[in-house]
């Protein structure tokens, strides 16, 4: 209890010295105010807390951007998936369809639009695996421990944050 009120005084005493030296700047002999110095100061504060202000605002509202085009994106990229897996799958014999050429120039001009709005996918095989980035569904045994041999979902980055982890499978080692 004692060590309580000690510290207490302490710290009390700390904001009666810092108090007084702040108004001897602004005291003359006299001991009258040097309104000049004083509204000085005050402008600084203000003017230090605005620019606080607007970079608090401008990283919040980057923030916002980013939440809202994630909304939307995510429900995206899905259809895109689809796009990839139908273009992968068609058999050689059907790819010289019109039905297949319409397929792969709406999945091109849905990357490009997706690259316009700074979405890009990020490759993950053969690298190690990153919490940051990866999900990890399921392991498998081979050579090496931790690296990614196969990937179920990609995954994207939009602003250079993560939109959308990979859903990745992983060698566990021998």
């Amino acid at each position: 209890m004692a060590k309580h009120k000690d510290k207490e005084n302490l710290e009390e005493q700390e904001i009666i010295e810092e108090a007084q030296e702040e108004l001897e700047e602004i005291v003359d002999e006299n001991w009258e105010i040097d309104e000049e110095k004083l509204y000085k100061e005050k402008y600084i504060k203000l003017q230090a807390d605005f620019e606080n202000f607007k970079a608090r605002v401008e990283r919040e509202k980057s923030d916002m951007i980013f939440f809202l085009k994630q909304d939307i994106l995510l429900k995206v990229l899905p259809r895109l998936d689809d796009l990839e897996r139908m273009i992968k799958n068609t058999p050689k014999e059907e790819r010289k369809w019109a039905l297949y050429e319409g397929l792969v120039t709406l999945e091109k001009k849905l990357k490009s639009d997706l690259e316009k709005m700074w979405v890009k996918p990020f490759k993950s095989c053969w690298k190690e695996v990153d919490p940051e980035k990866h999900e990890v569904m399921t392991t498998v045994p081979g050579k090496k421990e931790n690296i990614i041999c196969d990937e179920f979902e990609k995954g994207y980055e939009l602003d250079w944050r993560i939109l959308r982890h990979a859903k990745v499978v992983v060698w566990a080692g021998e």
